[in-house]
């Protein structure tokens, strides 16, 4: 490395921490400790450092870019870096090299001695805290340790401006089945609000909703898969996290064990004997339990703190949806019969009705008799008259 590219970098190093001891500060300075005690959690300063750094993925870093940081201290962020593969690469080796070089200096030493330093290893120096143990800059450099993340705020914009057309009616949901109303802000963390999000693993919905999890309580089939549809999944979810606060008697645990099942979190409190959601999330060890398990409730708190002020983040934008009826019909009913006979726009019934599928819009499959069906452009008067 030449000197001109080190002191370049140095300067770049030492510019990240002051970024992120400032906007830490300014993070930190106004939320308290005891602000999701209704939620069953009480922070720490580990887990509010965890929090700061999502909110940091949620406001200040795009999709664009990859945050290269501790994967157990999150509010370690070494660098960041165009979001692809090469970069990300390149960076991840960077930040290990810095680290093993940080170690070699008294590699057989008790101490570090922060005087044989580099300014650019200082910077990473002042980010482990100031630790003067060598060994922990050998475990920090594991490959396990250094991971990136891509950030969010392009995603949760455009989140925020499809969310606006359902909260209003997800809250009221949430207050009829008495769950907190904060917890109506989860899909912004399981699917960015997209109706048609689909995971790797089958998971379907703003909810997410595996296909045993959702039948309990909501149509899934080859032509309905309420899945899809924001509000009808909705009230299954508002159930269902409900189900599990009268099991842990705990809504932060009720909210974990909504991403990894009832079970796991079971086996956490068991083991560890303890119900603090932040020691489980800290101490737990298990195969299932892995970055994005342990992160997940953070994630969400971090969620509530952007919520609270994400007027001063994103745009504003007062989105709403047509004005439609809720109606059903006697016996079967193809949906191009519907449109023609009622003169409707198929594009706008699709918007309203976003849990049928294809063999519908297609016209393979009927709609069931008596299954409610939204339509818009026309009224209820309008409707029966011309039944």
């Amino acid at each position: 490395m030449n000197t001109s590219r080190s002191a370049d970098k140095a300067i770049n190093a030492i510019v990240i921490f002051l970024l992120i001891f400032f906007s830490s500060v300014a993070h930190s300075a106004e939320p308290q400790n005891n602000r999701f005690q209704n939620l069953g959690v009480q922070l720490n300063p580990w887990a509010e450092s965890q929090i700061q750094f999502w909110f940091r993925i949620f406001t200040e870093y795009s999709t664009h870019d990859a945050v290269i940081h501790d994967s157990v201290n999150l509010d370690r962020i070494y660098q960041k870096v165009q979001n692809d593969s090469k970069h990300v690469t390149l960076a991840r080796n960077e930040v290990h090299n810095m680290l093993l070089d940080i170690y070699k200096t008294n590699p057989n030493g008790k101490t570090l001695d922060p005087a044989k330093l580099t300014d650019e290893q200082r910077v990473y120096f002042l980010l482990q805290e100031g630790d003067l143990n060598p060994q922990a800059y050998a475990f920090a450099a594991d490959y396990s340790r250094i991971r990136s993340q891509a950030g969010q705020k392009d995603r949760l914009e455009n989140a925020y401006s499809i969310s606006k057309l359902y909260l209003h009616r997800m809250e009221e949901m949430f207050v009829e089945e008495k769950v907190p109303v904060e917890l109506t802000r989860l899909p912004f963390v399981e699917s960015g609000f997209e109706k048609k999000a689909q995971s790797s693993v089958g998971a379907v919905g703003i909810w997410q909703f595996m296909p045993k999890t959702a039948q309990k309580d909501l149509r899934v089939d080859r032509a309905i898969d309420e899945r899809y549809d924001p509000l009808k999944s909705t009230r299954a979810a508002a159930k269902y996290l409900r189900s599990n606060y009268l099991h842990f008697k705990n809504w932060s645990l009720a909210i974990m064990a909504y991403n990894e099942g009832p079970g796991l979190v079971d086996k956490a409190v068991k083991r560890l004997k303890t119900s603090d959601p932040v020691q489980i999330v800290r101490l737990f060890k298990n195969g299932s339990f892995q970055f994005a398990s342990r992160n997940y409730l953070f994630e969400f708190l971090a969620m509530l703190d952007v919520d609270a002020k994400h007027e001063l983040f994103f745009k504003k934008e007062d989105a709403t949806l047509p004005p439609f009826i809720t109606v059903s019909f006697q016996k079967k009913e193809f949906i191009k019969d519907i449109l023609a006979k009622y003169k409707l726009s198929q594009s706008l019934t699709q918007i309203l009705n976003p849990h049928f599928r294809e063999p519908i819009w297609k016209n393979q499959s009927p709609i069931p008799a008596h299954y409610p069906v939204r339509l818009t452009g026309i009224t209820l008067e309008e409707f029966r008259a011309k039944q």
